[in-house]
């Protein structure tokens, strides 16, 4: 009998089963999307493979030069010590001392280094008791100035005139007509920056630094009012009115100030809109439930 076609199908299947025995048949594999930014292509890849060669070959020749570096450092340090052995040969051939036998001590006389030390150490104790002395005494004669009476301090002040610290006694000297003002800073330091005072100080700190200079050096009081200004602001754009406080008028009593008019009404409605100018007040009354 002739074959169905259920058996005519199977047997088309199976032919083209790729492990059958019908033969060999292709794989299909299934496609995959890779992003460009993660292709690599050969052209890419013989470069990286190229900067690393290149830096594999970097690091051997540095190497290699590191190496023969040390072999001459090695060499000049084995000449050294030949020299040094062969001076030390001709030093004992003279009956001199040897260069190891050199006596490097900055202080070979210990007993009067220690003398030395035992007298500053005793300066710097009567120094301190000097300074604790004065210190408690100052402390005794504020007290006792406190405890005196007005007519006594007066008195005690006259017949006991004392130095302005920041002066060093002289009268301090006093700034000229729109002298510009120069402060001396918070980190002014006149004093040395030990207790002891051993640095000293320097001319510099003993200047005035209330003199005059540049521009300041001119008498402006005979001036011009209009060029009665500070520094060089004369004729220049930005230039206020504004010279000092002694030519400003701050009070109320001008004749043209309307705010200080009593005949001026506006002046009263103000006063009495303000806040907590009324002067009535109103007892509550009580809400009863």
């Amino acid at each position: 009998f002739g074959s169905s076609s259920w058996e005519t199908d199977t047997d088309a299947s199976d032919s083209d089963d790729p492990g059958g025995g019908g033969g060999p048949g292709r794989v299909m594999v299934k496609p995959t999307f890779v992003p460009k930014r993660q292709r690599e292509t050969i052209a890419e890849r013989e470069k990286v493979e190229a900067e690393m060669d290149a830096e594999h070959e970097r690091r051997e020749a540095h190497k290699r030069k590191r190496a023969t570096e040390s072999k001459q450092l090695a060499a000049i340090e084995v000449d050294m010590e030949k020299q040094i052995a062969a001076m030390e040969a001709a030093n004992d051939q003279g009956g001199t001392n040897r260069m190891s036998d050199v006596d490097t001590d900055d202080d070979p006389d210990d007993v009067a280094a220690f003398e030395a030390w035992q007298r500053r150490e005793q300066a710097r104790r009567e120094q301190e008791a000097e300074i604790r002395r004065k210190f408690v005494e100052e402390r005794e004669e504020q007290e006792r100035i406190r405890r005196m009476s007005e007519e006594e301090k007066e008195a005690w002040l006259a017949a006991n005139p004392r130095e302005n610290a920041e002066t060093g006694g002289k009268e301090k000297q006093k700034l000229g007509f729109l002298q510009k003002y120069y402060h001396k800073g918070a980190f002014f330091q006149e004093a040395a920056d030990d207790p002891a005072s051993s640095m000293g100080t320097d001319d510099i700190y003993k200047r005035d630094f209330n003199q005059a200079t540049g521009a300041d050096k001119v008498d402006k009081s005979a001036l011009p009012k209009a060029m009665q200004v500070r520094g060089d602001a004369f004729g220049k754009i930005g230039r206020t009115k504004w010279t000092h406080l002694s030519a400003e008028d701050t009070t109320f009593a001008g004749g043209d100030n309307v705010w200080a008019d009593a005949r001026n009404k506006r002046v009263g409605e103000l006063a009495e809109k303000g806040a907590g100018r009324k002067q009535e007040f109103q007892k509550p009354k009580r809400i009863d439930k």
